[in-house]
């Protein structure tokens, strides 16, 4: 089986374009909201997932993660708001509502993606960097589970 075939490459390499695509997401809408508190958060978010392209890649390309320290490993409790919350397709003229949702269920899908990655890895450092990964992912859920909380829920 050639390296193009693998399905665990395939796999990254979808993850390495959901990273992109959340990237793209979060800069592009920290572009166009008024709130401070979101424009950073949505900021951050942008760099944290180019980082976990680059983990990513380094996987795709052979290199070896190393070990997480216990502060990289802390769970993180998933709140849920998005959960239950209908998403619509994203436009132009998409609130800061709509593209909240969309983030939430986007990383959950992330996070319960490498969390099944997680599960299949072939050796310990792997699976420790897909369990980083998901936890990663499931803290940016969080994140933007709070912010829609304080920003949407408050104003009802």
């Amino acid at each position: 089986m050639t390296i193009s075939e693998n399905p665990i490459h395939n796999i990254l390499r979808t993850a390495i374009q959901r990273e992109i695509d959340a990237y793209t997401l979060y800069s592009t809408t920290a572009q166009k909201v008024d709130n401070p508190q979101a424009r950073d958060m949505l900021n951050d978010l942008a760099a944290q997932e180019v980082g976990h392209r680059t983990k990513l890649e380094g996987l795709l390309d052979g290199r070896v993660f190393r070990v997480l320290n216990r502060s990289q490993q802390k769970k993180v409790e998933d709140l849920k708001i998005t959960d239950y919350l209908i998403e619509v397709p994203l436009d132009e003229d998409s609130s800061l509502q709509d593209v909240l949702i969309v983030a939430g269920k986007r990383e959950d899908a992330s996070h319960n993606l490498y969390a099944s990655l997680a599960q299949i890895a072939d050796d310990e450092q792997t699976r420790k960097l897909f369990e980083f990964l998901a936890n990663e992912e499931l803290g940016h859920k969080r994140r933007v589970e709070t912010l829609y909380e304080q920003l949407i829920y408050q104003d009802n």
